[in-house]
């Protein structure tokens, strides 16, 4: 029976013409279409569908009779292209080779693409559209977009990630905010491991400017891994679990990517971190536990800097430590140039000072320590 589906067209089209006629969901008949016509593309199924399902179902249509974009002037279809969004830009490019090249040849700027893993699912935002992919029995996987929902052969993470870095490293397309993060529950380290290694192979020798970089992961060496390819003017970072190679830290560091960042957004840092690598930035907002010893480094290092506008420090409040007013007070007050009352601190040859500020925040009385450099 199935060699009939693969040899008449047209015994074909009327089977989907049952399944659009039945309003069945257009994933549901995919799959029975599937089983048979097991070669059947899902772009040629789709347009057979939709198609149908909105009444024409004259069964001998001649496709190549259908006009389009590709069948414009390409300045016409330069211009439409030009309101398309990322999603429909992705879908278009798929249309015809004219249109690729169409799309491929038109600079476009996009305001975020982000990659979220897990071993569960993962999901991928470009712009306001939103992609699932979720793992499945038998190795498949179900893809789910604004339009469409199916289910394919392979591996969930392997196919979002293939499709994440074919955009970002399409020549011509750039994105102010890029994520790439893991859920920290519901992610193996060793399968974030395996992941990231994958995006680096896909990522190659691509290099990209983003003015916000974010990437969150149960360990550095996804930031190890990935900063290399990206120069970010704000980088954003998150280690979930503790950081028990200080080395890594280290190789992070010392590249050019990290010392050119400008603003940084750190979430909980582990008592292992060396707080200065922090100190070259403008403005640094970052979850911290400030104790004497960092205090000490962000008044002889930090403010004799003069790259830095604005450092805020979030502190949780713990029972048995010193009070975060009377601990800074003690530190800074150490030196002349430290007004407790006012908590100014004078730099030295300058008409600038620094302010500094504590502030309770939250239910669970955190404090905040603001430190800012005024420039006269």
């Amino acid at each position: 029976m199935a060699e009939v589906f693969e040899t008449n067209e047209i015994a074909y089209r009327a089977c989907i013409l049952y399944e659009a006629v039945r309003q069945t969901p257009v994933e549901d008949a995919y799959k029975n279409m599937k089983e048979v016509k097991p070669n059947v593309e899902y772009s040629e199924f789709e347009y057979w569908y939709y198609r149908f399902f909105n009444g024409q179902h004259d069964l001998n249509h001649d496709r190549n009779t259908d006009l389009g974009l590709s069948d414009m002037p390409m300045e016409v279809a330069d211009n439409i292209v030009g309101y398309l969004g990322l999603e429909d830009k992705l879908s278009t490019r798929k249309v015809c080779r004219n249109m690729r090249a169409v799309i491929d040849n038109q600079a476009s700027k996009f305001d975020r693409a982000v990659l979220s893993i897990s071993d569960k699912f993962c999901d991928i935002f470009f712009d306001s559209e939103h992609i699932r992919y979720s793992s499945q029995k038998n190795r498949n996987y179900l893809l789910a977009t604004p339009r469409k929902k199916m289910s394919l052969k392979g591996d969930h993470s392997i196919a979002a990630i293939e499709e994440f870095a074919s955009v970002i490293t399409h020549p011509k397309w750039s994105f102010d905010y890029l994520l790439i993060g893991f859920d920290e529950e519901d992610s193996h380290p060793e399968n974030e491991r395996k992941s990231v290694i994958f995006l680096n192979s896909l990522l190659s020798n691509n290099k990209f400017h983003v003015k916000f970089l974010s990437i969150d992961a149960h360990s550095f060496e996804p930031l190890a891994i990935l900063l290399p390819h990206f120069e970010a003017d704000k980088l954003e970072f998150e280690c979930f679990s503790p950081m028990n190679d200080t080395n890594l830290l280290e190789v992070i560091v010392k590249m050019d990517q990290w010392k050119k960042v400008k603003e940084f957004h750190a979430g909980s840092l582990p008592d292992e971190f060396s707080i200065e690598v922090l100190f070259h930035a403008r403005e640094c907002y970052a979850h911290v536990k400030l104790t004497e010893d960092r205090l000490v480094k962000i008044r002889d290092i930090l403010f004799k800097t003069s790259t830095f506008d604005r450092f805020v420090f979030h502190d949780e409040k713990e029972e048995n430590r010193e009070e975060h007013t009377v601990l800074v007070d003690r530190v800074m007050g150490a030196h002349d140039a430290y007004d407790p009352e006012t908590k100014v601190y004078r730099i030295e040859n300058s008409n600038d000072h620094i302010q500094i500020s504590i502030k309770e925040s939250g239910e669970d009385h955190s404090r905040s320590v603001y430190i800012e450099r005024i420039r006269s």
